[in-house]
């Protein structure tokens, strides 16, 4: 993921001759993902690639390495591949997952130290992963917004607790 986690940059390994860049929708629908900077590449070097439909890339057959860049949207990645992958998710520092109130990291996922103060989610064999993240702002506004509403739900219940209490004497 980029500084700020607006984009992240991603490379992929595939066999074959076309590759499908897609998003999980609402309903579990493929929505076709827009990328940027789009490279493909085999041993040799840059390889020419076509779009033939929406997300979609056709290339020679072969093994090829692709990269690109795509937007993340509401501090949600969620990355969807046709066949099983080892996903690692390197994210920046100054963001976060741990917080199980405010982050999140899909089933499989292990949270390690990375370098550089970075944290990286990896998972061994996944078709879709997702990492719901936070910065540290938000995770101030939480606990300030929990804390709040703990003494508001205090000097209400205490009051009540008081007053069965004096009823049970």
């Amino acid at each position: 993921m980029l500084p700020g986690g607006t984009a992240y940059e991603a490379t992929v390994q595939v066999s074959g001759s076309e590759h499908a860049f897609w998003t999980p929708g609402m309903m579990g629908e493929r929505v076709p993902l827009q990328v940027e900077d789009l490279e493909v590449l085999d041993p040799s070097g840059p390889v020419d690639y076509r779009e033939t439909g929406r997300g979609v890339i056709a290339f020679p057959e072969g093994n090829h390495t692709i990269t690109y860049r795509a937007p993340v949207r509401d501090n949600r990645l969620v990355v969807a591949f046709d066949t099983p992958y080892a996903v690692t998710v390197a994210l920046p520092e100054g963001v976060d997952v741990r917080n199980p109130l405010i982050g999140m990291v899909s089933p499989g996922g292990t949270i390690s130290p990375g370098p550089n103060g970075t944290t990286e989610v990896t998972w061994d064999r996944m078709t879709v992963v997702e990492v719901r993240f936070y910065t540290p702002d938000r995770e101030i506004l939480l606990t300030t917004f929990g804390t709040i509403w703990l003494a508001v739900a205090l000097v209400l219940i205490l009051p009540l607790l008081i007053s069965r209490r004096k009823e049970g004497e």
